[in-house]
């Protein structure tokens, strides 16, 4: 089964699958989809060097935008255990006159006291419920190509998030550690202790890199890589309200002495400093080493199975009083790999919950790969391909529901649909400007006409191009098809439409055919009537609004976008 993550939580895989592509859907929380019509790299996302420069200074903000604050936040109560029992030996290389203290004191202990042994120790630590509050001075995420090739990685990504924190307080209501081979020694911590690290001279730095790639099964593999930190070198500082140690004693002839835990307490004050660069070499130790593992483990719980997103699309023509639900609209992560850009496959469907048994036809898709070579690189942030595919699955399902079956004209005339508008790709009319946020599509229509004519029967139907204009809403909320013209040399008129009579002059005919598509279509140019519905392109992605640099239908069959962050664009 696919994993279906809500937004927050599908940071990391969809920074990539930029599955917050909401600009008119709303995110299905539990969809129900019977039949998966897939279509394999219908949409292409390719992200500049220019364009990842924005999520290099202003992951913060975007993650604000999905509903993720940063600057503080709460953790549950958590314990962790030591996988291995913990041996001297193990620490020998690094501490060689504590471990031969240790030794000592243990032997000692076994010699005098009659029945006393212990066992190597294998702490458990719990942590009560946490919090922290954090100054971030630099929030972002990169891409790392020059690690990419050092590791020897031909596919996937390396990405890094990189922080820079001024000031950050965790707090925690208590932390305890007890030795759960050696239960006897009782539990040692803190009560309401806090850590402050981080300072405006040495603000904390801490960079997080991990490699990203699709498998052989579809699913995400995530790999964290070695943390690099400045935790030997930035202020540390503990604070708490009480310690906890074991309650020791000494019976001599039956009284008893106990140690006195005030002291302990001040012993522990002396020896704070100590006690902390230790924390910090061991923290800084634990964030290169034990944490890339802790996280690819939680990697390996969260990403099972291919990742998606699954949204609403309202029914391109649908009348405000229709009742029907929403069209279903699915991405799945298909591939994605960093070569100076990173580029993104994404496999998605669209389904209509009352029509189940619909499927795409594969005559309806793209004749090969887009390209984004029409605008240089530097020119823009992101650049986004739409398969036909997906746009004519669309339309087929919105006249699949009658929603498509009449383009009313301004002058009261009707051309009635008896199949599927198809898009495709045309070469721009002669002697027609364009502006960069408009292109030029074909729709291959079959229309019913009733001509009146006795040289062709009652009832005909004539397939043809209708030759429309894409172009952007005044509102920027989607791009609208108006009408420009007919190719009335793509016409085609079966001859079981001709009479008897016609078939004398079935040339004359079809040129008589031809004259009136022409008359139909003679102001169109003028009245830029748009067909019904639209569609939601560019979309927003992870929260950000984009610009339209320049489209484009290439001859291949994909709508190809370049499209630039909101407003200026990555600086």
């Amino acid at each position: 089964m696919p994993n279906r993550l809500p937004t927050s939580k599908m940071l990391i895989p969809l920074l990539l699958t930029l599955q917050a592509m909401t600009a008119h859907a709303v995110t299905d929380a539990n969809p129900q989809i019977a039949n998966k019509h897939l279509l394999k790299n219908a949409v292409r996302v390719q992200v500049t060097q220019r364009g990842m420069k924005y999520f290099d200074n202003r992951l913060s903000e975007i993650l604000g935008n999905l509903g993720v604050k940063l600057d503080e936040g709460y953790f549950p109560a958590m314990t962790y255990t030591f996988e291995k029992p913990l041996k001297p030996e193990d620490i020998m290389a690094s501490n060689p006159e504590m471990v031969k203290m240790y030794n000592q004191v243990r032997g000692l202990l076994t010699q005098w006291l009659v029945g006393f042994s212990m066992n190597d120790h294998q702490p458990q630590i719990e942590i009560g419920e946490s919090g922290y509050i954090a100054q971030f001075s630099r929030f972002g995420l990169v891409t790392d190509e020059r690690l990419m090739d050092s590791l020897g990685k031909r596919d996937g990504a390396i990405l890094a998030i990189e922080l820079e924190v001024k000031k950050m307080t965790l707090a925690t209501k208590s932390v305890v550690a007890w030795d759960t081979q050696n239960e006897f020694l009782g539990k040692i911590g803190f009560e309401d202790v806090s850590l402050e690290a981080g300072d405006k001279e040495i603000p904390l730095r801490i960079r997080i890199p991990f490699y990203i790639r699709m498998n052989a099964y579809g699913t995400l593999d995530f790999e964290a890589l070695e943390i690099d930190n400045n935790f030997d070198k930035t202020s540390l500082a503990l604070q708490y309200k009480k310690l906890l140690v074991p309650t020791f004693a000494i019976e001599v002839n039956g009284k008893k002495f106990y140690l006195n835990n005030a002291e302990i307490e001040k012993l522990f004050a002396a020896q704070a400093p100590m006690i902390l660069e230790k924390v910090r070499e061991n923290i800084g130790e634990f964030a290169r080493k034990q944490l890339p593992e802790m996280l690819n483990q939680k990697a390996k719980e969260f990403l099972k199975g291919p990742l998606e997103q699954v949204q609403d699309m309202a029914a391109p023509g649908q009348e405000p009083t229709d009742t029907r639900p929403a069209f279903k609209w699915g991405l799945q992560l298909q591939n994605l790999n960093l070569k100076k850009s990173l580029n993104i496959d994404l496999t998605t469907y669209v389904e209509d919950p009352v029509n189940s048994r619909s499927a795409p036809v594969a005559g309806h898709a793209s004749r090969g790969a887009p390209s984004f070579g029409a605008v240089a690189q530097e020119n823009y942030d992101i650049g986004l391909s739409v398969d036909r595919s997906l746009i004519n699955r669309v339309l087929q399902l919105a006249f699949e529901r009658r929603n498509f079956e009449q383009i009313k004209q301004s002058d009261g005339s009707v051309l009635k649909l008896v199949a599927t508008p198809l898009i495709d790709y045309v070469k721009t009319p002669a002697g027609v400007a364009l502006k960069p946020t408009e292109t030029f599509v074909k729709l291959r229509v079959s229309v019913e006409i009733k001509p009146g004519s006795m040289f062709l029967k009652n009832i005909i139907v004539v397939d043809f191009d209708i030759i429309a204009k894409l172009r952007q809403l005044e509102d920027k909320s989607g791009m609208q098809l108006l009408l420009h013209s007919i190719d009335t040399d793509s016409m085609y008129l079966d001859d079981k439409y001709i009479s008897m009579a016609g078939k004398l002059f079935k040339g004359k005919v079809r040129d008589g055919v031809k004259d009136e598509l022409k008359k139909r279509s003679a102001n169109w140019r003028k009245t830029e009537e748009s067909l019904p519905g639209g569609l939601p392109l560019p979309p927003q992605i992870l929260g950000i609004k984009l610009d339209i640099n320049r489209v484009m239908m290439d001859p291949n069959g994909h709508l190809v976008m370049y499209l630039d962050y909101a407003k200026t664009g990555a600086k």
